[in-house]
């Protein structure tokens, strides 16, 4: 076999080499290969852990931004929307509310006020989805019964003086109880903030207040 071997001088000169050389040496490589990498339970498990911890914190997230409430949806200081192309939300679409409403009673109920946070609108039942307000079918003390019958009439007077519009500012529609979950506004105001300020609702956190401290 011919090799080609540079000399100190920068010369090239051709030289045989001994075939048997290079056969020995390529006989010696396939009789003693490199080891192949060893498999490791340990490795394996460890890797399977950590794709089920991201996986269930994957799962966890979805889950619970499905049920954040209305104030993690919004920018508490200026009660703007933030980048709903980000959180995945509902743009808001307003819809006008035109009529007159009374207090429910009955059965039949069409455009009409159950308490400070939930009413009728044209035979569908909405609940104001960015506050929480005393309740009255069963209070746990008088004075929630009586901060509730304010908030009802205050919602009543609200529903009445026009200019309102509702929108949707939650991944959910309805809530468990087939309630239409909205916001409602007078002037590009959240009413409920009218209500949080005259100390009759709460902002809904995903938890009621005590409203007999």
């Amino acid at each position: 076999m011919c090799l080609l071997e540079f000399t100190a001088e920068g010369g090239v000169m051709m030289t045989r080499k001994p075939a048997r050389v290079i056969l020995l040496k390529d006989a010696r490589q396939k009789l003693n290969p490199e080891p192949a990498p060893r498999w490791s339970p340990f490795k394996a498990l460890y890797k399977m852990r950590r794709v089920i911890f991201y996986g269930g914190l994957g799962v966890l997230a979805v889950i619970h931004f499905d049920k954040l409430p209305y104030s993690y949806l919004v920018v508490p200081a200026g009660n703007k929307l933030i980048d709903y192309s980000i959180t995945g939300a509902v743009a808001p679409h307003p819809e006008p509310i035109e009529g007159r409403f009374i207090t429910c009673a009955g059965a039949q109920r069409v455009n009409c006020v159950v308490d400070g946070d939930t009413f009728w609108y044209r035979a569908v039942k909405y609940r104001i989805s960015d506050i929480n307000t005393p309740e009255i079918g069963r209070p746990e003390c008088e004075r929630e019964r009586r901060l509730g019958m304010e908030a009802q009439v205050a919602l009543l007077q609200t529903l009445n003086s026009g200019g309102l519009t509702m929108e949707r500012r939650e991944r959910r529609d309805v809530d468990q109880y087939g309630r239409k979950l909205r916001v409602v506004l007078q002037d590009g105001r959240s009413v409920g903030d009218d209500l949080i300020a005259r100390g009759l609702a709460h902002r809904w956190e995903g938890q009621k207040l005590n409203w007999c401290g």
